[in-house]
């Protein structure tokens, strides 16, 4: 299908074509206390981008593609748009595709049937257990197969397979409910008893009050599961995906350093080209706390006389490309949690942080974070209290990284270790960073 969309471009009139195929198969099974069911959805789409010489390019999108309908979507395209003679950037488009070794792909999917799911649902059961008072609410497991395939009239012609699984269980204790999910490229990688103690963890810490927290609290240590969420919600505003703004620069302590990697085998973000053939390569955004580079598909480096990063991916309705994250996160270093414990002295472990709006100061945020006070190294009882802080000065008050670096999958795949962060608290109790 792929050669007919070349073809029939080129026929039509238009000079360079491209044509990316996506076909997903995706099986669901949930369910609590009783027998499991089970949902299975076929996706198949194609979508096409035409270059005249020059000019904007043109698209379309097709869920059940045939060369009838490829004939009419191209001729439409043909006579319903003016010639423009602005300077596109098809001339940018890769001519072949890198070879790659990327490990995303599970085999054993073919050999999958539903009692493994039944299995993994009973080992969750089974790890409650050390954990009285946890109660599993609800368990759902998806499975995806993804190919995709890629091809322009330059030459460019590649494809790749990749699985991802999806673990999503809702544990309680008391009167808090909590969901959470773990997604891997390969079902050989989940660990049951990490799920539960994460779940454990989280929601202990949602026993706490409200309180003030000690007068002399300096220091606060952020998960990487809250250090996630917290990165999630900066993302856009660290406009590490918008290249060439005139504002002030991203800046960051220097023990801070963010990479975007669509190369790192078995995680859920990676690919081994993106949506415009531009080969996975790690990049560093922040470099020991200084802006290195924005992501870009080729559309955003044309503009800016850049080159792509291979951030260029369309979304699942999407005709044209769009900066997007793959691997997103911090990066760690040699020390422990233990050591990040022991340079603090005291001050509260953050596990859980929540966006509660806008803060005093223009571009800060207010968070609810739940977590435990540590003193001496030793974890001790769970508070809850009022985080205020800004994206820039977030980044700028991290006094040490850790080496436990955690991704946690939603749309994009974000990652982080715990980190040490020194701020300050007020009359109020609440906790400016």
């Amino acid at each position: 299908m792929l050669e007919t969309v070349l073809k029939t471009g080129h026929e039509t009139g238009f000079s360079t074509v491209e044509a990316y195929a996506e076909k997903v198969v995706r099986q669901e099974i949930a369910g609590a206390d009783g027998p499991l069911s089970i949902h299975e959805a076929h996706g198949d789409r194609l979508a096409a981008r035409a270059f005249r010489d020059t000019g904007d390019p043109l698209g379309f999108s097709l869920s059940a593609p045939d060369s009838r309908q490829v004939k009419r979507c191209f001729a439409e395209l043909a006579c319903g748009s003016a010639v423009d003679r602005k300077k596109n950037f098809a001339q940018l488009l890769p001519r072949a595709a890198a070879r790659s070794r990327l490990d995303i792909f599970d085999p054993g999917i073919e050999a999958w049937d539903e009692t493994q799911a039944s299995d993994l649902r009973e080992r969750l059961r089974e790890c409650l257990v050390t954990f009285p008072g946890l109660k599993l609410k609800g368990f759902r497991f998806s499975r995806a197969l993804k190919k995709v395939y890629l091809a322009n009239s330059r030459g460019f012609m590649a494809k790749y397979k990749k699985t991802l699984f999806q673990v999503q269980a809702c544990f309680q204790s008391r009167d808090h409910q909590l969901e959470l999910a773990e997604s891997r490229t390969h079902f050989r990688n989940f660990d049951p008893q990490r799920l539960v103690a994460r779940g454990a963890n989280l929601l202990g810490s949602l026993d706490a009050d409200l309180e003030t927290l000690p007068a002399a609290l300096e220091f606060v240590i952020v998960s990487p599961e809250a250090s996630a969420q917290l990165l999630r919600e900066f993302s856009p505003g660290l406009k590490l995906d918008r290249p060439g703004r005139r504002e002030r620069p991203v800046a960051a302590s220097s023990r801070v350093s963010i990479l975007d990697n669509p190369a790192l085998d078995e995680q859920p973000g990676s690919v081994p080209f993106d949506d415009e053939g531009t080969p996975a390569a790690e990049k560093y955004l922040l470099n020991k706390g200084v802006a290195a580079a924005a992501a870009a598909d080729i559309r955003t480096a044309f503009e800016k006389g850049g080159v792509s990063t291979g951030n260029g991916f369309r979304g699942e309705q999407g005709v044209f490309p769009r900066v997007q994250f793959t691997n997103l996160f911090f990066r760690p270093s040699n020390a422990s949690l233990a050591q990040l414990l022991g340079r603090a002295g005291r001050g509260a472990l953050v596990y859980l942080v929540k966006q509660q709006g806008p803060g005093r100061l223009p571009a800060e945020a207010a968070f609810a974070a739940h977590g435990f006070l540590f003193e001496g190294g030793e974890v001790t009882r769970p508070v809850r209290f009022r985080l205020a802080t800004s994206m820039r000065s977030y980044l700028l008050h991290v006094v040490e990284v850790s080496r436990e670096l955690r991704f946690f999958h939603r749309r994009a795949n974000i990652g982080s270790p715990y980190l040490l962060l020194q701020g300050r608290r007020d009359p109020d109790g609440n906790f400016f960073i």
